[in-house]
């Protein structure tokens, strides 16, 4: 019974179609939780009300009902109507027969070049799919934060450059793919998954060197009060000052960060200079006037770099990393499972012995493994919160939980970050716990409670 509805593509195409109607409801109802919270709470709560102003909450309470309504009715309609559509009607299958049919020339009959054809078909279905959203999200939902833009050619040439250079990365992506299966089959996977440590250990040796270039321009810090309590602390636990960076951001959208990066020799932790009061210029006549009086005080910004350090101390890149490849290695075993099964392409629109390579790993990642990538995701997510909490307990045990806490509240308040959430919503989509939570838990730290 269960072999016959293994291999039963008309059982299998309902499988499909209920995941993504099952998990797409489980994601809207997280929603509509975080909505009603949103109704619930009217007022800027105390702890935060010195540094966000109730007119200016009010403001990103209304734009956080916006957006998530705009959410809830873009998820039903073109997420799941029209994604169930597709399914049951066989627009996969369909979409690789007619770039078979635009393969006129002998040489464009080759998988690779019809794979290529298919990949573009499709983004530019999916690009125009969503461009009524994007048109309402972009100009219709008026952001709370003030952005300042490039000049129109800038932006228009921007946009070009990154569609050619998305083009050519999907080629070559698509090239690698196909021909790796087309000479090792299954094995291919393998040999993926070694790639993937390999790619990893490159970008730990060279991401480094690539950081400041792609966000701005290092600065160094300069002789202040600043940078001897910052000596004291590296000192202290025993990490290089010289791999404290300060970065002076290009985009001057850029929120108020900082971040610990790397290993080793190439560790380092590095500084947005939005992070510092006023970017850390004396004079403010230079900046923007969304600029002015955003940042921290130094006392504030050694507390986050004593956060950072928490994650140095712990060992959290190095965890995250294998958690993360234990992560891909499980996707990659259900993914060999599934992607020879030619059923599953008979559901999807294919007839029988008809099985792409690129479509089979277009159907595997974006439906059949979704119940697995939904669930991993949480216990990832789960894993983030908790470094996040262990590095503010370092810093606590440093010594600069209220300041700390005075930096989680001034951050929250000149990133505009909606400060009210459902914890049944951030525990499936947070990265970071919020920060009534972080708040609660250094208080917690402070009476002698101690958490696992």
């Amino acid at each position: 019974m269960s072999a016959n509805f293994w291999n039963d593509p008309d059982h299998l195409l309902h499988i499909i179609i209920t995941i993504l109607i099952v998990d797409n409801l489980w994601s809207l109802y997280l929603l509509l939780r975080e909505i009603r919270m949103v109704y619930r709470v009217v007022e800027v709560p105390e702890v935060i009300s010195p540094y966000l102003p109730q007119e200016l909450f009010e403001r990103m309470r209304k734009y956080k009902l916006h957006k998530s309504w705009f959410t809830v009715v873009n998820t039903l309609v073109f997420v799941i109507t029209i994604g169930v559509i597709e399914l049951y009607f066989g627009f996969y299958g369909w979409l690789w027969n007619l770039a078979t049919k635009c393969a006129v020339a002998p040489w464009m009959e080759h998988e690779t070049v019809v794979s290529i054809l298919f990949i573009l078909f499709l983004s530019t279905y999916m690009t125009i799919k969503a461009l009524p959203g994007h048109l309402y999200e972009t100009y219709c939902i008026p952001s709370v934060q003030t952005k300042y833009y490039p000049p129109l050619g800038k932006r228009i040439l921007k946009e070009v450059i990154e569609i050619i250079l998305w083009l050519m990365v999907m080629i070559v992506l698509v090239l690698a793919i196909v021909y790796s299966f087309i000479a090792f089959g299954n094995y291919a996977l393998l040999g993926m998954y070694l790639l993937s440590i390999v790619f990893t250990i490159i970008l730990i040796l060279i991401v480094p060197f690539l950081i400041d270039p792609c966000i701005g321009h290092r600065v160094p810090l300069e002789e202040s009060a600043l940078r001897t309590e910052m000596e004291r602390l590296t000192e202290a636990v025993g990490f290089p000052i010289e791999q404290v960076h300060i970065i002076q951001v290009n985009d001057p959208n850029t929120g108020s960060n900082a971040f610990f990066y790397g290993c080793c020799c190439l560790k380092r932790i590095v500084i947005f200079d939005t992070l510092l009061l006023n970017r850390g210029q004396r004079n403010t006549s230079d900046l923007l006037p969304h600029e002015v009086g955003k940042g921290l005080r130094d006392n504030q910004v050694i507390a986050v770099v004593s956060h950072e350090l928490g994650h140095w101390m712990h060992g959290h890149f190095y965890r995250a990393i294998i958690l993360f490849k234990i992560h891909i290695l499980l996707t990659f075993l259900l993914f060999a499972l599934c992607f020879s099964h030619g059923p599953i392409y008979q559901a999807m629109g294919f007839e029988p012995g008809v099985q792409p390579i690129i479509v089979g790993f277009v159907v595997m990642f974006g439906f059949v493994l979704t119940p697995y990538t939904t669930l991993a995701n949480f216990v990832l997510l789960t894993n983030t919160r908790h470094f996040e909490y262990q590095a503010d307990s370092f810093a606590y045990e440093l010594g600069y939980d209220r300041d700390l806490r005075e930096a989680l509240l001034k951050l929250y308040a000149d990133n505009l970050t909606y400060p009210i959430t459902d914890p049944c919503y951030s525990c499936w989509n947070h990265t970071h716990p919020t920060i009534l939570d972080r708040l609660e838990r250094l208080e917690s730290l402070e009476r002698g409670e101690r958490f696992s």
